[in-house]
């Protein structure tokens, strides 16, 4: 067949299978990304239409696309406001979580290299290998707790920790690379270059956002908003890298920034808040979801030999699992959550595009010993969305069922996202108010009177007589002038 036909047939499919996976998602909440991966392992280890050198070439452009993509996912989805209300668990969640995840997913990977399967492998690579796939997933929870109806407090902690251990496992990585590359001398070395790193990125970024949330209102109005802010968030991803900042942390305070546009321009005192308008968000919406289909048939083409990676990588699927536990038991004491509710916290670990782009940054940047390193990750990732997809229902059933007039989730739901369609039944407090009735026979008869003891204006005076220039009140009942 024509390679340009198998090309149109074959992202034609890719999008199909995008969109079916997303209704069958919403019927049995299998995450859409499943099909997605099985579409690329039959595009490339089953049939060969896709191989691993002719992605490898295409990788690390593609990759740049989706980083900054999903940064702008995710930080414009990051509402001030309700950080600070749900911020306190979910940082704690956050953290530990990614702390344990780290530690577990390199001291296992130093078991790996010992029996030979890392060759080359330091603690300091079993770190980087840690902090790539130590974050859960927001573009697969969200959805997923939204389609759910899961109680609100189970939810937006769930939903905030994805959006936070995915920018902690995106400045965390390209930090560990920067340090590995380039280095310092003296025990101090990689600290002073992580803080410069960080610092430069924050600061270029938080400048430009500001700048951005004052041009905001022109750019509203024009309809190429979101191109030229997808091609301003490309060009300061590249400045920032060449200023040797990190440019993964600079597009996410940008992204923040935009986010919260309407919060910040009513704090600076603007006389016309601005925000983000559904334009964008919608153009957004659409370019995520043509990434994401994208590259998760792209991890799905690239799985295959060696063996021993795969299985590998399968194996720090599971140990993640088990690493969520302490975390979530410690970062929930008090909530009063039942034990249903810790497994469902407990369950979501899926790990997604983020952590798939990440892996494919130590090959590009030449980092010795990081060769295995994007087979581990695919096969970790797929390993953690099956758990998830399997574990997720299974638990969902064990917990009370929120009802559709129940408090509303604190953290926004993302677009598009399945809301049941039933309505409950009015109640006797739902009821319309009955229309005003006509006042009774009775009210009516004391209504004169009550009108009559009613305070008066005052009355002209009078003369008694017109011969009489002496001038009187009128008393009730008076007709006019009596005669002598």
């Amino acid at each position: 067949m024509d390679p340009v036909a198998i090309f149109l047939l074959s992202l034609a499919g890719i999008f199909i299978i995008g969109a079916v996976g997303e209704i069958i998602f919403q019927r049995t909440n299998i995450p859409d990304v499943i099909w997605l991966i099985v579409a690329g392992i039959v595009l490339g280890p089953a049939t060969g239409l896709l191989t691993r050198d002719m992605l490898g070439r295409i990788a690390p452009f593609f990759a740049a696309v989706t980083l900054v993509v999903v940064l702008f996912e995710g930080g414009s989805k990051l509402k001030l406001d309700e950080l600070a209300r749900a911020a306190p668990r979910s940082s704690i969640l956050a953290l530990l979580n990614f702390v344990f995840a780290v530690v577990a997913v390199a001291g296992f990977s130093m078991l790996a290299a010992l029996v030979g399967w890392l060759p080359g492998w330091s603690f300091t690579h079993g770190l980087l290998l840690g902090v790539i796939v130590g974050g859960s997933s927001s573009i697969i929870i969200m959805p997923a707790m939204a389609q759910a109806r899961l109680e609100p407090k189970i939810a937006n902690l769930v939903n905030l920790e994805s959006a936070l251990t995915d920018a902690f496992c995106v400045v965390g990585t390209a930090a560990i690379i920067d340090v590995m590359m380039r280095g310092s001398g003296g025990a101090a070395g990689p600290l002073v270059t992580l803080l410069k790193s960080f610092g430069i990125g924050l600061a270029i970024g938080g400048v430009a956002g500001l700048v951005w949330l004052l041009r905001l209102r022109f750019l509203n109005e024009s309809e190429h908003a979101y191109p030229v802010t997808l091609s301003a968030l490309m060009l300061l991803y590249v400045l920032i890298d060449r200023l040797q900042g990190s440019a993964a942390l600079g597009i996410l305070t940008v992204a923040i920034l935009m986010g919260n546009a309407k919060a910040i321009t009513v704090k600076l005192g603007l006389k016309e808040p601005v925000e983000m308008t559904g334009d964008v968000r919608g153009f957004h919406g659409q370019m995520a979801f043509f990434v994401k289909s994208f590259f998760f048939v792209f991890i799905g083409a690239m799985l295959g030999p060696p063996w021993s990676l795969l299985a590998l990588g399968v194996m720090l699927g599971v140990v993640l699992l088990f690493a969520r536990a302490p975390g979530v038991m410690l970062s929930t004491i008090g909530m009063g959550f039942t034990s249903a509710d810790r497994k469902m916290i407990g369950v979501a670990l899926p790990r997604g595009m983020a952590a798939g782009v990440l892996a494919t940054l130590p090959v590009t940047a030449n980092v010795p010993g990081t060769e295995g390193v994007p087979v581990v990750v695919f096969a970790c990732v797929l390993t953690t969305i099956l758990t998830f997809a399997v574990g997720f229902p299974i638990v969902r059933r064990q917990m009370t069922p929120v009802s559709a007039d129940g408090p509303p989730s604190v953290i926004p739901l993302p677009a598009g996202a399945a809301m049941p369609s039933d309505v409950p039944p009015p109640t006797e407090q739902s009821a319309p108010p009955l229309p005003a009735q006509p006042a009774p026979p009775l009210q009516q008869a004391y209504a004169p009177q009550q009108q009559a003891y009613a305070p008066q204006p005052p009355a002209p005076t009078i003369a008694s007589h017109p011969d009489d220039p002496t001038p009187r009140d009128p008393t009730p009942g008076d007709d006019g002038p009596q005669e002598r």
